[in-house]
């Protein structure tokens, strides 16, 4: 009998301890199992292959890192939460 899409399936999977390691640190940070932890970094990486928006994404970030922009949303998400520090930073890039 052929899987359904939904069915979950087990899978032996072989890689290197201290990629494990790192997993696990991430899965523990983020409050999840690493079961979990490594199907939704699988999910992420499919969602994002070469989409025409995330080349788009790229293009910005290249040009706001050109105008010195990038490294103050990133100076002022240290500080701040993230959205906030790239609102105020495009503000002040766009005036």
């Amino acid at each position: 009998m052929a899987r359904k899409p939904t069915d979950t399936i087990k899978l032996n999977l072989r890689f290197p301890e201290a990629l494990r390691r790192e997993l696990e640190r991430e899965a523990k940070k983020e409050g999840r199992s690493l079961n979990t932890e490594i199907v939704e970094r699988l999910y992420r990486s499919l969602r994002q292959e070469d989409k025409p928006t995330d080349i788009i994404a790229q293009y910005l970030l290249y040009a706001l890192q050109d105008e010195g922009v990038l490294d103050r949303i990133l100076e002022m998400a240290a500080e701040d939460d993230a959205a906030v520090a790239a609102h105020d930073a495009w503000k002040e890039w766009s005036r």
